[in-house]
C-alpha cells in the first residue's frame, strides 16, 4: 500500500500545483481587465473585456474540475493518511503549504475582482453623468433655437406684450 499511497499523494500534489497555475492565469486576466479601465481617455474595448470574461469562465470550470478531483482522491486516502501521519509528514507539510498558497492567491484574486468592479462602476457612473450633461446641453440649445425662431418657449421678459 506504501507505493500506491505515494502515488495518490503525488496526484494530490500535482492537482494543487495545477490549481495554482490556473489561479495565476485568472490573475493575469484580472490585470488585463484592470488595464482596460485604467485608460481614462478612451472607451474600454468591451470585446476584449468579454473575451477575458469567457477565458476566466473556462479557467473557473477547470478549477472546479480540479477541486472535485482533489476532493474525490482525498476522500479515498484520508483514513490511510491520518493513520500514518508520521510516515507521511513531509508530504502532508508540502500539501499544506500548497493549500496555503492557494488560499493566498484566492484572496488576492478576490481583491483584484473587487478593484475591477469598482473601476467598472466608476466608468459607467462617469459615462452616465456625461450622457446627462450632453442631454442638458442639447435641451438648452434646442430651447435657444426655438426662442430665436419664435416657435414657442419662454417669452422674453423685456418685450412689451401690449400692442
Amino acid at each position: 500500500m506504501g507505493e500506491i499511497m505515494a502515488d495518490y499523494l503525488q496526484l494530490l500534489e500535482e492537482s494543487l500545483v495545477k490549481k495554482i497555475g490556473v489561479l495565476d492565469r485568472i490573475g493575469e486576466f484580472n490585470l488585463k481587465q484592470k488595464d482596460l479601465f485604467l485608460v481614462r481617455s478612451e472607451t474600454p474595448d468591451f470585446e476584449k473585456f468579454d473575451s477575458y470574461i469567457e477565458e476566466k469562465d473556462k479557467l473557473i470550470e477547470e478549477l472546479n474540475s480540479l477541486d472535485e478531483g482533489f476532493e474525490t482522491l482525498y476522500q479515498r486516502v484520508a483514513e490511510t493518511l491520518k493513520a500514518d501521519k508520521a510516515g507521511n509528514a513531509r508530504m502532508i507539510r508540502r500539501l499544506q503549504d500548497l493549500i496555503r498558497e492557494i488560499t493566498d492567491k484566492s484572496s488576492t484574486l478576490q481583491a483584484q475582482e473587487a478593484e475591477n468592479k469598482k473601476l467598472m462602476e466608476e466608468f459607467f457612473k462617469n459615462a452616465r453623468a456625461g450622457i446627462g450633461k450632453d442631454r442638458t446641453n442639447l435641451n438648452a440649445a434646442y430651447s435657444y433655437y426655438q426662442v430665436q425662431r419664435g416657435m414657442g418657449g419662454p417669452e422674453s421678459l423685456f418685450m412689451d406684450s401690449k400692442k
